[in-house]
């Protein structure tokens, strides 16, 4: 087909991707969308620096700490599948600094959106430099009491555990 034939086939590709995603095809559009697509870029960066420090609380360099869950909804974002939270917890640290409220965006896996209910306790390492953020210990939360109603499966549901 040649050079041209390809060019021509690979930018019709394009277009339809594009079309696809709901973004402009054209290429005025394309140069009008650069700021959104800016934007996202730098919300993702935020996201995967934000995801990066909280594994590093969560592996020791954080203060234990509990939090109670006062509100949760998602903010539209995703990180691969899952979904960005904003939480909105009481935060009672284990060093007996006065508990205090702090709202803060968490990547929750789908298996864990249950325990996002008001009123759950979640078992967080408080970021020492920043009180205001936590990143949440799964296996702390997990000991510490039982999962909220509906975020484990019942018996005989995909992912329950066989009674012996």
């Amino acid at each position: 087909m040649g050079l041209f034939g390809d060019w021509a086939r690979m930018y019709k590709a394009n277009q339809k991707h594009l079309e696809q995603q709901g973004r402009p095809s054209s290429y005025l559009g394309q140069l009008a969308d650069i700021p959104d697509r800016m934007k996202e870029a730098a919300d993702n960066t935020d996201l995967g620096l934000r995801m990066s420090r909280h594994l590093q609380l969560t592996n020791g360099e954080g203060l234990p700490a509990v939090a109670t869950v006062g509100g949760s909804w998602q903010v539209g974002t995703y990180a691969g599948t899952s979904p960005v939270v904003r939480i909105q917890a009481r935060v009672e640290r284990a060093d007996g600094m006065e508990p205090y409220v702090v709202t803060c965006d968490h990547v929750v896996a789908a298996m864990h959106l249950g325990r996002m209910q008001p009123g759950a306790t979640l078992g967080v390492m408080v970021d020492p430099l920043n009180p205001h953020d936590f990143a949440i210990d799964w296996i702390r939360t997990g000991q510490l009491g039982p999962p909220p109603p509906g975020s484990t499966p019942g018996p005989g549901a995909p992912g329950a555990r066989r009674e012996i």
